[in-house]
């Protein structure tokens, strides 16, 4: 079906609902960034591939509201569909539920899925709503039009071992349980996969790309019980839960289990499903807060960290051959975006360790790189030639960690406007490398100190700086991140963030540097304690389009310590070949 065929069957189940409009958000049930195609309501009604974007849909309206990662996919996707766009923040984009209220009567019914709606989206929708007493209702309208939609792919759980972990599932709930204590509640639901998966020290593969598994957790004083399909967990986790003194429910029995609790005090977050709260509001007393987890898990232990240096290692080695193996033949072979991410997967597979792609892989040549979330496909191919650039955002899971990284790679001849943008970018990269800040910091004062070289020569970038990174876990995590929003979160010693200033050019060419780094102490002053930031990521930071007149010395020097660095590092675990290309490439400029 057509995307205006699937919203003519939308609006004629809103007609049979008594609905005005309808809410699709993009989301499952644990809002999450990845999800599995089950739930992929919004981009199947839409046809709008995303991790970011909702669409109101009225009897003679549609709109979408994304952000500006994907102004350029939204043209290309939703042009024709009978779907408008807007991107948030931007001048004359709308607020949506205010758009929603204009666009509806008084005493209107909007419907929503609650399942895939979060508790405080749904909160505001309903409070700005009421401004004119139209109704919020939980009604799962896809579910009844969407005929052919995926059945769920559970794949087997396992044990994240302590030997990485850092510390065992049972002393992390210990401490959990001993928080709620002191707060005196009965009952911590934990909603979100990577939270379960942390806690638990189980990882799966029900989603791809986020080594989760579809369950809910729940702590009380005394005990600890997962809802997971019962199914999934072979012997040696259900041994493993009991020794851990974590009980084992099936998944499905989750909500049955709500409507038993009454008479409780219950944390739950204000990011869980609608469900949840509608489950468990009327018979208990809820504290509605941010799950401490999150920030527990984004302060990374020594082992950690560890683990987080030597996936980096295995993952500049693989890029390193890779990257050789790309000067060496690109223009004598073959090769379009999408076969060049394949040969990328072959490399990183090499290495010992090698568990998947921690994201899709970002190929961009020329143009497409300008579209920050573009997925190459191979159909249309898209040629590669020895000219002009390409960008390769790209991230693998290892058995120790996580890792995730930008290169931007000329193929062979560039403009001088290029040039000079990559030069802009690099210097950006370096000043958030090079800061040292003082305790409380948030991410977004270094934000504005990353951008400002940016600003000064009127560029900018529509995504963020930095985001967390998971350890063996979701390779965009917070609670803290670097970007333009204030996330009233400091950055803390050793959290890992990434570090990845941009400059697009539509149609012409897309730049953006990742390293990741962590959180380290710099040493105490009479103004206090500051922080510095380590950088983790061991790849070779390509020189050729760098302007080097538009570096300072010290900007210079860095890039010049980093690439030897990389040398010294990466030399002695890759061949001769490998070895040369390597000295060519980190030489001093």
């Amino acid at each position: 079906m057509t995307t205006k065929e699937k919203l003519s069957l939308l609006r004629n189940e809103m007609k049979a609902n008594g609905l005005d409009a309808f809410v699709v958000f993009n989301a499952d049930p644990h809002m999450s960034e990845y999800f599995t195609e089950y739930w992929e309501e919004r981009k199947w009604i839409t046809g709008f591939n995303s991790s970011a974007g909702y669409v109101f849909i009225t009897q003679d309206k549609a709109v979408l509201w994304t952000d500006g990662r994907y102004l350029v996919q939204a043209k290309n996707e939703l042009t024709g569909t009978g779907i408008d766009f807007f991107i948030e923040g931007t001048p004359g984009a709308p607020i949506s539920e205010e758009w929603l209220l204009s666009e509806l009567p008084k005493g209107a019914k909007v419907g929503c899925n609650a399942l895939c709606t979060p508790h405080n989206t749904w909160n505001l929708l309903t409070h700005t709503l009421k401004q004119k007493e139209i109704s919020l209702v939980d009604n799962p309208l896809i579910d009844k039009i969407w005929k052919d939609r995926p059945k769920e792919n559970r794949k087997e759980i396992r044990v994240r071992s302590e030997k990485y972990a850092g510390e065992s599932a049972k002393n992390k709930i210990t401490n959990l349980k001993n928080k709620i204590k002191e707060k005196g509640i009965s009952h911590y639901l934990i909603t979100a996969l990577d939270e379960v998966a942390w806690t638990t020290n189980l990882r799966g593969n029900d989603v791809d790309f986020n080594p989760v598994f579809l369950s809910y957790l729940c702590i009380t004083p005394n005990e600890a019980t997962l809802f997971a399909d019962v199914a999934q967990c072979n012997t040696s986790v259900r041994e493993y839960l009991k020794e851990q003194g974590i009980e084992l429910k099936d998944y499905q029995s989750f909500f049955e289990e709500l409507a038993g609790l009454k008479d409780q005090k219950i944390l739950l977050s204000p990011d869980a499903n609608q469900s949840i709260y509608n489950a468990i509001e009327d018979k208990n007393t809820l504290y509605m807060e941010p799950s401490p987890i999150q920030l527990i898990k984004a302060v990374k232990n020594e082992t950690e960290l560890e683990g987080f240096r030597t996936a980096m290692l295995k993952d500049g080695v693989a890029l390193t051959n890779f990257f050789c193996w790309l000067d060496k033949n690109i223009g004598k072979v073959e090769l379009t975006e999408y076969s060049l991410g394949q040969i990328l997967d072959k490399f990183r597979a090499e290495q010992e360790g090698f568990l998947g792609n921690s994201f899709a892989k970002i190929i961009g040549y020329e143009g497409n790189g300008a579209i920050v979330h573009y997925h190459a496909t191979d159909n249309p191919p898209v040629p590669l030639s020895n000219k002009g650039t390409i960008l390769i955002d790209s991230g693998a899971h290892y058995t120790e960690g996580t890792t995730d990284i930008t290169r931007v790679i000329p193929l062979g001849e560039f403009s001088k406007e290029f040039k000079t943008d990559y030069t802009l970018v690099m210097k950006a990269m370096i000043t958030l490398s090079t800061t040292t800040f003082p305790i409380g910091t948030r991410g977004v004062q270094l934000d504005s100190i990353t951008r400002a070289i940016l600003w000064k020569h009127m560029r900018d970038f529509g995504h963020g700086t930095g985001h967390g990174v998971g350890s063996y876990l979701c390779v965009h995590e917070g609670p803290q991140n670097i970007r333009k929003e204030l996330r009233d979160i400091p950055l803390l010693e050793h959290m890992v963030c990434s570090n990845e200033p941009g400059c697009y050019c539509e149609g012409r060419y897309g730049i953006r540097i990742e390293n990741i780094v962590t959180v380290q102490k710099a040493g105490k002053s009479e103004f206090g304690e500051f922080f510095r930031l380590e950088t983790l990521t061991i790849c070779p930071l390509d020189t050729r389009a760098i302007e080097v007149s538009l570096l300072t010395e010290e900007e210079r020097k860095w890039l010049n310590d980093y690439n030897a660095w990389v040398e010294e590092k990466i030399s002695p675990l890759v061949g001769k070949e490998q070895q040369e290309w390597l000295k060519e490439r980190c030489k001093a400029i």
